[in-house]
């Protein structure tokens, strides 16, 4: 029988394997839909959720950000960058991207962009459920952390950017909602990508010292998160300047499809980057700066 342990480092790795897992989920489901339609209709995979895909879409993000914040990273910066993506990643899924006026009966006259009208109502449920959720955590949270550590703990003080966000969405939903219809999920899926290349680049600076999985040296590790930092880092940064040079019509013939392949990038290094940890950390879990390592109480 595993020791307590054991149990533990089986359970990291069993929760790292399943976001490599769900990832392949949405991959598989996105290829299927490629052959079903006989060649690449979609423009992009944020825009599965208008198709078949959606179901696939909305719960690989949903798992994939529970995920996220049950991994423990390192206390200094990692753990908080996961917990932020781990917030975003169902957002990203819940509230789609926007269609342009020629979908049949999409946007109402006048307004360029937009959700369906026949869709608010589904997103305005689950992204305030979202909401209501966050609130009920954060509030769990604060509650065990003075109980446990004291108000004037660095637990304490790691739950500021985490409550910012949620406070700042929430004020954002309540009262500038059209903006958020428009802008939320690029804004959120940018934010996403940027903290998962920060996560990258910690992990290139602390490659593992013991035995690792496969014979990978520490120098691969290293140079393996810093490739797929830099990938993420490139992508996001050409993806932002070909969607301002469309709207500033630099581009009068732009590739459709380009939001796509640049999303299909990310998600392949997203793959490759969950691979790289479940390898990292197979003997021992999590980090030894792990944040919560050195609690006492469980």
């Amino acid at each position: 029988m595993p020791s307590r342990g054991q149990s533990a480092i089986l359970t990291y790795r069993a929760l790292r394997m399943g976001v490599v897992a769900v990832a392949v989920f949405l991959t598989a489901s996105l290829v299927l839909e490629i052959v079903r339609t006989k060649g690449l209709e979609l423009t992009s995979i944020s825009a599965s959720y208008y198709s078949p895909v959606r179901n696939v879409f909305v719960g690989v993000l949903v798992a994939t950000g529970v995920a996220l914040i049950a991994i423990m990273g390192r206390e200094k910066y990692e753990d908080t960058a996961l917990n932020l993506a781990g917030m975003l990643a169902p957002t990203i899924g819940m509230l789609p991207t926007t269609v342009g006026p020629s979908a049949p009966g999409a946007c109402r006259v006048g307004v360029s962009t937009c959700i369906p009208t026949a869709t608010l109502v589904d997103v305005e449920n689950n992204v305030s459920s979202l909401l209501v959720l966050g609130l009920l955590v954060l509030v769990g949270a604060l509650v065990y952390v003075l109980r446990t550590h004291g108000a004037g703990s660095v637990q304490l003080r790691r739950m500021i950017l985490p409550a910012a966000l949620w406070l700042v969405s929430a004020v954002l939903w309540l009262f500038a909602r059209e903006l958020v219809f428009v802008h939320g999920h690029n804004l959120a899926a940018f934010v996403f990508f940027l903290l998962l290349a920060w996560v990258a680049r910690i992990n290139a600076q602390d490659p593992p010292e013991g035995p690792t999985l496969l014979g990978f040296t520490p120098q691969a590790y290293h140079r393996g998160y810093q490739v797929i930092s830099w990938a993420m880092i490139v992508t996001i940064v050409l993806t932002a300047v070909y969607d301002i040079g469309i709207l500033l019509s630099w581009f009068p013939d732009p590739f459709p499809q380009w939001f796509f392949v640049a999303e299909s990038a990310l998600l392949a290094l997203f793959i490759a980057f969950w691979i790289l940890q479940t390898m990292h950390f197979w003997h021992d879990g999590v980090p030894d700066d792990a944040a919560g390592a050195s609690d006492v109480d469980v």
